[in-house]
């Protein structure tokens, strides 16, 4: 009997907003974001796949564009077509946080109704068998519920029906891999090496790829098909290729996708000359192209003269007019007290970059993921005002 092959992929973050983005721009990183989906999809129907496992944030967020609906429908109606079985879990970004955003639904949903995907819903285990490629699986999903940050999924699945799966998704962190500080479901190795079925798990939420072992069990996180942040720039985006024979898996291969071109900048004002304006300009013009995001880090501490020579108003234009978008982050520059008075951290340059160093504070310090995403919205709806 051939193995089985399983195409697992996450994070996807389709119709995902950026602020400071015209509407022609937005419409066209919007599309990277789909040809990273369109590249699992079309992987997963020329090689035959029995299988295609989602570990959640398929979306943005909780209302997608009826553009990015439709994309979706018609790569699920692709790989039905193909014998390709698709089985879901929403995330923390398209999970609606109550029944106040869009009825409580998740956008898969409907699509699960009426393309042949099989959705799990939040809150509850669920289990379905799958008879594919000559093998029997039973393959349990899981959506963390929101708020439920201390949560290990494998106990609640060890504490359910589907306690003897073979297959488990679910949308949470790995263990020796969760976001430093973060307060968030994280998957245990002791929980998975006392599931004595359990073969293999695929969780999205984190962005890079990730493969643990517990036991005879494979923890693989898939990772994002596209870079979503400038945070992300150590990791290839991409999704995951695993083959299953016999009861067990025996290869796990991380299958690379394309990213759009991405660049981060630091410049410190007081230690290029007398020309700040000028060599942040040159950074920018080598750096970049019309297709690349580019990210100018100004920090340090600076007299007064350095800082009206930095120009920050024009080189915001500047890199707006020369890259498919520019980011000014000016939160890390301090003015230096006229009277050299002993300031410990400098006095704050603008309100712009007060209202960042608040509401960063803010974001870190929110526990519930809806809270944070809220923050983050207001944060960069307030920024955008200054752009």
């Amino acid at each position: 009997m051939a193995p089985l092959l399983i195409v697992a992929t996450a994070d996807n973050h389709l119709s995902r907003y950026h602020a400071r983005m015209t509407p022609s721009r937005l419409s066209e990183r919007r599309l990277r974001l789909r040809q990273g989906f369109a590249a699992v999809v079309t992987y997963a129907i020329e090689h035959r796949a029995g299988l295609l496992l989602h570990g959640g944030d398929l979306f943005d967020s909780p209302t997608p564009s009826n553009a990015d609906l439709l994309f979706v429908a018609d790569c699920l109606d692709r790989l039905h077509d193909a014998g390709v079985r698709v089985l879901a879990v929403s995330g923390n970004h398209d999970t609606p946080s109550g029944t106040t955003i869009q009825g409580g639904v998740p956008p898969l949903s409907p699509l699960a109704s009426l393309h042949g995907l099989t959705l799990f819903p939040a809150g509850t285990v669920g289990v379905e068998e799958v008879r594919v490629g000559g093998q029997r699986l039973n393959v349990a999903g899981y959506t963390p519920p929101s708020g439920q940050h201390a949560l290990d999924p494998l106990e609640v699945l060890l504490q359910s029906e589907g306690a003897d799966a073979e297959v488990f998704i679910t949308h949470a962190s790995i263990e020796k891999h969760a976001y430093p500080g973060a307060s968030e479901p994280v998957l245990r190795f002791e929980s998975a090496r006392r599931l004595p079925n359990l073969k293999l798990v695929v969780a999205g939420h984190l962005h890079k790829f990730v493969m643990e072992r517990a036991g005879q069990v494979h923890l693989v996180a898939p990772g994002a098909t596209e870079r979503m942040t400038f945070g992300e720039m150590d990791s290839q985006p991409g999704f995951v290729a695993l083959e299953y024979d016999g009861g067990r898996v025996t290869s796990v291969t991380h299958v690379p996708t394309g990213a759009q071109p991405r660049v981060s900048l630091t410049l410190d004002p007081e230690r290029v000359g007398d020309d700040p304006h000028g060599t942040a300009r040159q950074l920018i013009e080598s750096h970049g192209t019309p297709d690349t995001l580019v990210r100018l880090v100004v920090r340090g501490r600076v007299h007064g003269e350095t800082y009206a020579a930095l120009k920050l108003r024009e080189l915001q234009d500047y890199g707006a007019v020369t890259c498919f978008q520019f980011e000014l982050d000016a939160t890390g520059l301090y003015l230096e007290d006229g009277f050299r008075q002993d300031v410990a951290r400098g006095v704050r340059v603008s309100q712009e970059a007060e209202i960042a160093e608040v509401a960063n504070e803010m974001v870190a310090a929110a526990e519930d993921p809806a809270e944070r995403e809220l923050l983050v919205a207001a944060r960069e709806t307030l920024l955008g005002e200054y752009a």
